[in-house]
């Protein structure tokens, strides 16, 4: 019998949320190879175990990765790319906004912290441009793979905080233009 090649998939903000359920289900019935990225080691690793305890040949690949870090982020693409024949699926999920924002609920943006605004900005659709602009040529080289952003209905509805829509209409925005220009 011949050697099942996995599906290989990179999922930031692995450690809770979207991301993490998204790696989970990746992993256990998708029967991927899972790179799950996060800055907290310990949330990665207990991923890894839950994942190694279901009957599937997927498996989670921790790796600590600060968003925030283009070098960090650079280095991770490269060395998935020279040990990853194909990338076939990348979803970005990591988002800061949110821990940025709630020691500030209740209060009107010009009463926030400028920070706040970047925290939505930064790790969510910054980071996102950085890791698809990375992995594409990846993608490009083997004529395939998928990349799905996580975004929020917050881009056209107003929730909690202006830089939380702002920044899921940026997500929404960036997502449509870097579609536009793969197919073209």
């Amino acid at each position: 019998m011949g050697r099942i090649m996995k599906k290989i998939a990179i999922v930031t903000g692995a450690s809770r949320g979207l991301g993490r359920g998204t790696a989970l289900i990746l992993a256990t019935e998708g029967n991927y190879k899972v790179y799950a990225t996060a800055r907290n080691t310990d949330l990665l690793y207990k991923l890894k175990n839950e994942v190694a305890n279901f009957d599937c040949i997927g498996e989670i690949i921790p790796c600590v990765l600060d968003q925030n870090n283009d070098e960090e982020v650079v280095e991770f693409v490269n060395n998935i790319c020279s040990n990853e024949v194909k990338i076939d699926l990348l979803v970005n999920s990591a988002y800061a906004g949110l821990i940025a924002m709630t020691p500030h609920f209740g209060k009107p943006f010009w009463e926030r912290p400028i920070s706040v605004y970047d925290g939505h900005m930064n790790v969510g659709v910054r980071s996102s441009y950085v890791m698809s602009k990375l992995v594409i040529p990846k993608m490009m080289e083997n004529k395939y793979g998928l990349i799905i952003q996580i975004s929020s209905a917050g881009g056209y509805l107003y929730f909690c905080d202006v830089g939380y829509g702002v920044s899921h209409a940026a997500m929404d925005r960036l997502t449509l233009d870097m579609a536009t220009e793969l197919i073209s």
